[in-house]
């Protein structure tokens, strides 16, 4: 029975040994034979024409006959599009320049770069078969290469938001877009800004609180519970985050509704669970939570405090991006308790964190 086993144990193992071998002659791959990247050369702004590059690299062999032409937005207009270039001679990079102008916000968008060239293949083949050394593998890979359409078309792309309060930015999340109209201080400004969640509902924050609520208990009363949870493949840090957020959503529901202790209890909790956390979300969360506290004594009057808080999350992290929001609602609210001297300076700073924050643009003029 004994010598079965071993024979079992030794036909496992060759049957790894094969497998890793067929796994690493799978993962050879052509070899990058061409690039192209894109980006704008300024700030777009809605209406102004801006320069939008296009760099094409070619890598291996020269790329003939291109052709290069960009797929817009709605209503946006491009000078010339449609550019041609004879080729790209190998190890070179050539730049084709667009004149676009937006022409209108969108919440999220893009500007696709569709570019046409003549295929390489000998070229490419030819360091297929020079740095591949098994020939069988080299090969296959050839074979697919010369299969390949005698003319490639070829795509990338520039993501973007665009809107009235900021002009362009590039999608991330770092972006606030959610105002508080009613507390503006006068109908020539929008409201304080604040982070809100839009993606979970009331109904599932209050699931995710309760339930890690629940887990805590368990893990304080079996020191185990935590091993047996990651071998079941349940992400403990996951759940955390998901709490976290959940006490967000709360906090900032309660704040909508008036209910302001209700509130200011959701956000303690919340900053005692982010109090030492360093991860990159947490910090957003820090300044969201940090904001929203303050416009919850703004709302309830106590402008001191939300002044008091406000410079509070800003000194947390001055120089994350987010905290241009946090700049301008202390300028609003220092607008608001007639300190403009300060009110600019809030607006300066919070101007200088961004380019193109257009809203502060706007805004700036009306304060002096």
């Amino acid at each position: 029975m004994k010598y079965c086993l071993h024979c079992l144990c030794l036909v496992l193992f060759l049957n790894l040994l094969f497998c890793n071998d067929s796994v690493k002659a799978e993962t050879l791959q052509i070899p990058q034979w061409y690039k192209m990247t894109a980006d704008f050369e300024e700030v777009p702004a809605l209406g102004k024409p801006v320069t939008l590059n296009v760099r094409l690299s070619a890598i291996i062999g020269n790329l003939e006959d291109v052709s290069v032409k960009l797929l817009l937005p709605e209503g946006w207009s491009v000078d010339k599009n449609n550019q041609k270039l004879r080729s790209v001679l190998a190890g070179n990079t050539e730049v084709i320049r667009f004149s676009v102008t937006p022409r209108s916000y969108l919440a999220q968008g893009s500007v696709i770069v569709e570019s046409v060239f003549t295929t390489p293949k000998a070229d490419i083949c030819a360091v297929i078969d020079k740095m591949t050394a098994d020939k069988d593998t080299a090969k296959g890979m050839i074979s697919s290469v010369e299969a390949w359409p005698e003319s490639s078309k070829r795509y990338t792309d520039v993501s973007f938001a665009i809107f009235p309060e900021e002009s362009f930015y590039p999608i991330t999340g770092d972006m606030w877009i959610a105002y508080a109209d009613e507390m503006a201080p006068n109908k020539d400004f929008k409201g304080p800004v604040y982070y809100s969640n839009s993606v979970i509902s009331i109904h599932q924050a209050q699931t995710d609180v309760e339930m890690y609520g629940k887990l805590s208990e368990l893990l304080k009363s079996d020191e185990t519970l935590v091993s047996r949870l990651s071998e079941s493949g349940i992400d403990l840090n996951k759940k955390k985050s998901d709490y976290l957020m959940g006490l967000y959503v709360l906090a900032e529901d309660a704040w909508r509704n008036n209910d302001y202790q209700t509130a200011l209890d959701l956000l303690e909790q919340l900053g005692a669970n982010l109090k030492d956390s360093k991860a990159l979300w947490d910090n957003s969360l820090k300044i969201a939570s940090g904001n929203l506290k303050a416009l919850v004594f703004w709302k309830q009057g106590h402008n001191r405090l939300a002044e008091e808080a406000f410079r509070n999350t800003f000194a947390s992290n001055r120089k994350h991006k987010l905290q241009r929001y946090v700049l301008r609602n202390i300028g609003l609210l220092m607008y608001a308790m007639r300190d403009k001297a300060t009110a600019q300076q809030m607006y300066r700073l919070a101007g200088d964190m961004k380019k193109g924050y257009s809203l502060i643009e706007k805004e700036l003029p009306l304060l002096k």
